[in-house]
């Protein structure tokens, strides 16, 4: 069971959770039933992905002894190959079937939304042209893990769509995007290698910092265009405002990648409490 938590990456999860629960907050009703299977169907998608990355880059040789990250369990032979494919495709299938209520409420839009989120969760490694191994990882994980996230959830509580629920919804997507940098960042000499052309790969190091620095930025915009809607949303800077000393480790000369990752997930696991807090209290 260690292990299995262990491949799922729980320090990573607050990706799907944080949308979510956004989108939740800022809904004109609740339905706890809704919530209850949207809040899965998004652990389960990104449990899926993050295990059938797990897979795919072993096969790929973007994961290698000389990795510098978390353990990774089939590269570490903690489970075989076979036992991990078997583990992302009951994942994905738990996914598609906690989204059949769902998909009734919505309609033939989230039909559409389980099915494209499932292919995106596996192409994002699997495939002749993974998405992840072209740099197109960002342009997956900030609308899925953003926008499409917090408005998908807000519809399905029966609450209309905005701009305000979009750009809550973004500031997950940026968040999420910072993490990703920093994986790739700390993968970049073995991606590299692997042929695996993430933006960092593609436009260099330099480049990377700059994206992480950006995510931030942005995602710190956006409480205060939302603070005319609810002044008390603010509070969410605070762990932002912290984020200023993951930047200057970021820009030295020699970054600790291991301990921004899990920093900067921390930060936005804050964030997202904090914004939750600000429209409940």
């Amino acid at each position: 069971m260690k292990t299995w938590i262990l491949a799922a990456r729980p320090k990573t999860l607050i990706a799907s959770v944080s949308p979510v629960l956004i989108g939740t907050v800022l809904a004109s009703s609740f339905y706890p039933m809704i919530f209850f299977l949207t809040l899965h169907f998004a652990l389960f998608i990104q449990i899926g992905t993050n295990l059938a990355n797990d897979y795919y880059d072993f096969k790929k040789g973007a994961d290698t002894s000389e990795r510098k990250g978390p353990v990774r369990v089939t590269q570490q032979g903690l489970v075989s190959p076979k036992s991990v494919k078997i583990a992302y495709s009951l994942t994905f299938l738990f996914a598609a079937l906690i989204s059949l209520p769902l998909i009734y409420k919505g309609g033939s839009v989230f039909l559409f939304l389980m099915l494209i989120s499932i292919l995106f969760g596996l192409l994002y490694t699997a495939g002749p042209y993974p998405l992840a191994y072209l740099g197109l990882g960002e342009f997956f994980v900030l609308p899925f893990f953003g926008p499409v996230a917090t408005l998908g959830t807000a519809y399905l509580q029966n609450t209309p769509l905005s701009f305000a629920l979009f750009l809550a919804g973004l500031a997950s997507g940026f968040l999420s995007c910072a993490i990703l940098t920093i994986n790739n960042l700390r993968d970049e000499q073995e991606d590299r290698k692997a042929n695996k052309k993430t933006l960092i790969v593609r436009f260099g190091s330099r480049f990377g910092k700059f994206e992480y620095a950006i995510c931030i930025f942005f995602a710190a915009l956006i409480p205060f265009y939302l603070a005319q809607y609810n002044g008390f949303v603010l509070i969410c800077l605070l762990p932002l405002s912290y984020s200023l000393l993951l930047l200057d480790n970021l820009f030295s000369d020699k970054p600790n990648y291991a301990s921004l990752l899990p920093k900067t997930a921390q930060i936005f696991f804050l964030y997202t409490i904090l914004f939750c807090l600000s429209y409940v209290l």
